[in-house]
């Protein structure tokens, strides 16, 4: 292949960055990468384990007699995303990459950095020849994008290291050394559906910004089905109507931007100077990037049969009343997020309410406690609730030996101390720290802008920086 990347240093680090860039890798089509990897390691002799879920973890000895080991962790699988009008096949094709202004980028995709970079590093380090390197385990989990499945079915136990370098962090000179952990909860309403009649209005809200709802949840992001929420509630309380559809959201871990009911009324025309007001209200108190949202009403097809007076105010209930948005900040570490709800999918038709909610919490008694809430919540609405997909958070050590020794290493090399934060989000870390109980962590990387989207873009120069640091900080255990 032609290298694009082959000017660049640390020159092991890119070249195999572009090798594996060249292999499809979206999450669930990780095996050609895997295949890669695992033929990097028979290459250079190295012991590999390999399981059914496209998990690796890789073993190198070092030349000290007397050396520790350490664990290096990363993700194999890519977000696939790609601009309109660019044509890629994901499953098949791999990235077109370019370096443009100091960053390298993929021609209208994604880039996947987003971890890329730790396979890279890690396979740079296997490969190392530097007699100073410690006894080194690298873990390249799969399908992290869609719920850490690799991370949550992997085998620990033949894990020697109690201190662990994960790569998942996108912020030069930010280590992260605790994360939330999280549930899904779905609540449930049966329902009784009449026959329609009167005159149907669809409300349809769009142009809320959106977001990622752990890492953007105090972010004076709006709720798009929240505030439909609000507005059927005052509606509602102005003149009871017939709920027919009631739709948002598409994942439970993003703030959801739209949302869209439809109700049966004998005068649609009532409710005009509600939703008048309602919009003015709101844009004088949203934040200024929310300003722009859109609050569009009109006619509505017949649809045969809507939902009664009560269940219409009891999912009206479920809208407004489920804990959603912040619902308790740290008291230990500043800004820090400790538990919150979304609200990320809603659908009400057929009888039936579904309701999608994403809890996250640094605490599992927090987590329990919401779970709890919700548990009332259903039982007051004469509904149901479910929880699945729990995963567990990562408590911050206080006694890190790894994160002093990161700090030290830092000052070494950049002159100033890095950042020691908290995330409200989820991490494999957090699943590994509960496989291996009393494994010190933390979690690093180098700049890469934008991840997610056809925007990607990670910094040469930073590639470089952070595996100096990484380097430096293993050599020195």
């Amino acid at each position: 292949m032609e290298y694009i990347l082959k000017d660049l240093e640390p020159k092991t680090v890119f070249k195999f960055f572009e090798e594996i860039s060249a292999i499809p890798r979206g999450s669930g089509n990780e095996t050609a990468v895997v295949d890669y990897i695992a033929a990097v390691a028979d290459y250079y002799s190295l012991r590999y384990r390999r399981d059914d879920h496209n998990n690796i973890i890789i073993w190198k000895k070092s030349h000290r007699a007397d050396a520790p080991t350490v664990l290096l962790q990363g993700h194999t699988d890519m977000v696939c995303q790609a601009n309109a009008g660019t044509e890629h096949d994901f499953e098949n094709d791999g990235l077109k990459l370019y370096t443009e202004d100091g960053y390298i980028k993929a021609k209208g995709t994604t880039l996947g950095g987003d971890d890329g970079v730790a396979v890279a590093y890690m396979l740079a380090l296997l490969t190392s020849e530097d007699e100073e390197l410690p006894n080194i385990e690298c873990l390249f989990t799969s399908s992290e994008e869609v719920g850490m499945i690799g991370a949550i079915n992997f085998d620990y136990s033949d894990i020697k290291s109690r201190m662990m370098i994960n790569i998942d962090s996108e912020e030069e000179g930010v280590s992260f050394v605790s994360c939330a952990g999280g549930v899904r909860v779905e609540l449930n309403i049966d329902c009784d559906m009449i026959e329609e009649r009167n005159k149907l209005l669809r409300i349809d809200i769009k142009g809320f910004s959106g977001g990622h709802s752990g890492v953007e949840i105090n972010a004076d992001k709006e709720n798009a089905i929240r505030i439909l929420g609000e507005l059927l509630s005052r509606m509602y309380d102005l003149e009871p109507f017939n709920l027919v559809l009631l739709e948002g959201g598409t994942k439970d871990n993003a703030i959801p931007r739209e949302a869209s009911a439809v109700i049966a009324s004998p005068d649609p025309d009532l409710y005009k100077n509600i939703i008048s007001d309602f919009i003015s209200e709101k844009k004088k108190i949203v934040s200024n990037e929310e300003k722009m949202f859109k609050l569009h009403t009109s006619k509505n097809k017949h649809m045969g049969e809507m939902f009664t007076f009560a269940d219409t105010s009891r999912i009206i209930n479920a809208l407004t009343l489920s804990p959603n948005g912040v619902l308790r900040m740290s008291a230990h570490i500043k800004g820090l997020v400790q538990t919150s709800s979304n609200l990320g999918i809603v659908k009400a038709e057929k009888g039936t309410y579904h309701g999608v909610h994403l809890v996250r919490s640094n605490n599992e008694y927090e987590i329990d406690n919401t779970i709890l809430l919700f548990s009332r919540i259903a039982k007051l609405l004469g509904g149901s609730y479910i929880t699945c997909d729990r995963y567990p958070g990562w408590d911050y050590k206080s006694d890190s030996k790894l994160r002093e020794l990161y700090i030290e290493r830092f000052k070494d090399q950049y002159g100033y101390e890095p950042k020691v934060e908290a995330l409200h989000a989820g991490l494999e870390c957090g699943l590994i720290s509960a496989r291996i109980p009393g494994i010190d962590i933390i979690s690093i990387g180098p700049n890469i802008l934008d991840i997610h989207s056809p925007d990607e873009r990670m910094e040469i120069a930073s590639v470089e920086r952070t595996f100096k640091l990484i380097c430096s900080i293993i050599k020195s255990l």
